[in-house]
């Protein structure tokens, strides 16, 4: 009886060792992991935490799906917005980086016209998911399921340089993000050296054919604008006013300049025909559309687009297109 409960004993002691050499062994592990912890603050002000770089990514946008491919990060994509696919210029353009999107084999998430389909992003399971702060249903939902959620604003030059920041911690690239920010503030600073006397004003008509709606004070396409040198010929502090072709009139900007829509969509509208930039030939379209999408870093390409056009006797067509070489070299390092 004796060498029997000896032996319980000693079984005990073995067991309560193991347990104690495992409790170490996963204090360590949880160690390791801590290690490996990102995190980053988003548009809302929101700590955005992960126990290591996401290898999972859906990005509902297609800026943000513009911004992953910058950082060289395609590859952590499962998920995007099916807008993506249909936009000729960034399909075609973006399709030489990722034989997956080439293909259109990464999910697309999403209903027509734009909106989120939450069960198809939870069944992909995302690690990480990336869309804009305006998008508040999807999110509470995700992030009521636990899917971590970083949102962005792309509101001005600040905010898209540290959305991209905070996107290249939680995917693991900031050294990638550090060559892309280097680049952009020093052609900003560039830029900003050089004034005008007298500034060209420009009016921006908003994307697939509005030309009557446009972008006030105080947005991203006014600080593109001022950024260009040429001044905003929308005095209006409003987020997106629609107006009137009288209104048009009043304003009577110099030239007027489209993205992601064609001259045609002013050239055809009767009650602008006799606009001074309409009969001037001044209705100029970003293209491709890829390489000026004002919500990414390439805000940079749109203003340095609309000083060639404003300014062509101090930054004519060749400079500014051995400016874009460079600068198409820096965001996507593989361009051919």
């Amino acid at each position: 009886m004796k060498i029997t409960i000896q032996r319980v004993v000693k079984f005990f002691i073995l067991l309560l060792f193991i347990l104690v050499i495992q409790s170490c062994n996963q204090g360590k592990v949880l160690e390791t992991n801590n290690q490996h912890e990102v995190h980053a603050i988003d548009s809302r002000g929101k700590d955005i935490k992960l126990s290591q770089p996401a290898t999972r990514v859906i990005a509902l946008y297609e800026s943000i799906v513009d911004d992953i491919f910058m950082l060289d990060a395609q590859d952590k994509l499962v998920g995007i917005p099916q807008q993506v696919y249909l936009n000729e210029d960034t399909y075609t353009y973006l399709s030489q980086f990722d034989s997956r999107f080439a293909n259109k084999e990464i999910p697309t998430p999403t209903f027509t016209g734009g909106s989120s389909n939450v069960e198809g992003i939870v069944g992909l399971q995302p690690d990480l998911v990336v869309t804009f702060s305006h998008d508040a249903d999807a999110i509470a939902q995700l992030e009521a399921l636990g899917i971590a959620v970083y949102t962005i604003s792309s509101k001005d030059e600040v905010a898209i340089i540290s959305e991209l920041e905070g996107m290249a911690t939680l995917l693991g690239k900031t050294d990638r993000a550090k060559e892309i920010i280097s680049y952009v503030n020093d052609a900003v600073d560039s830029m900003k050296k050089e004034t005008f006397a007298t500034p060209k004003k420009v009016y921006y008509a908003w994307s697939k054919g509005r030309v009557l709606s446009t972008s006030g004070k105080g947005t991203l396409m006014d600080m593109a604008i001022n950024l260009s040198g040429a001044i905003n010929a929308c005095p209006l502090d409003l987020e997106a006013p629609n107006v009137g072709a009288e209104t048009l009139y009043k304003w009577n900007p110099n030239i007027i300049i489209l993205w992601n829509s064609s001259a045609d969509d002013v050239y055809n509208l009767s009650e602008l025909a006799s606009l001074p930039a309409v009969i001037n030939k001044e209705v100029k379209v970003m293209k491709p559309a890829v390489f000026f999408d004002p919500h990414t870093v390439k805000f940079i390409l749109f203003a340095k687009q609309v000083r060639n056009w404003c300014y062509p006797e101090v930054y004519d067509t060749s400079s500014f297109e051995e400016d874009m070489k460079k600068a198409l070299t820096v965001f996507y390092p593989s361009v051919k």
